[in-house]
């Protein structure tokens, strides 16, 4: 399973390259600091280290979403966001019971939205404004 396509490589790449404590240093030296790896499980790295200063940043890129959904099986990409994003009966609510209407409404306004947009040419922009508000 591949995680980064050779786009995203190059891209973080260039913005390393490109960061202002990249400047000063060459290529080479550059690329002697950056370390690759990919874990058994497939999830792959690329660990740039700068020791400028004591702190942490990191991007997470995956290949992931509808276009990427097995033939058959779309859906997949747009069921996990709901599931991270808004939770379950058990997790990541205090009163699932009282969030439930709230998180239907967002799904039903959703559903609202992406119907006018598919009307194209014929969708009602003052609908499409008042649902993306």
């Amino acid at each position: 399973m591949r995680l980064f396509s050779s786009s995203s490589v190059c891209a973080l790449l260039l913005w390393g390259a490109l960061s202002p404590a990249a400047w000063a240093q060459d290529l080479a030296s550059f690329e002697k600091a950056v370390t690759e790896f990919t874990l058994d499980n497939g999830m792959h790295f690329i660990v740039l280290e700068r020791h400028n200063a004591p702190v942490v940043s990191f991007n997470t890129y995956a290949n992931v979403g509808s276009a990427d959904d097995p033939s058959g099986l779309t859906g997949l990409a747009h069921m996990f966001e709901h599931m991270a994003f808004k939770g379950t009966a058990k997790i990541g609510s205090k009163d699932y019971d009282k969030e439930q209407p709230a998180l239907d409404a967002v799904d039903q306004t959703y559903s609202a939205l992406q119907a006018e947009r598919r009307k194209g040419p014929r969708a009602d922009e003052s609908r499409l404004t008042e649902l993306q508000q």
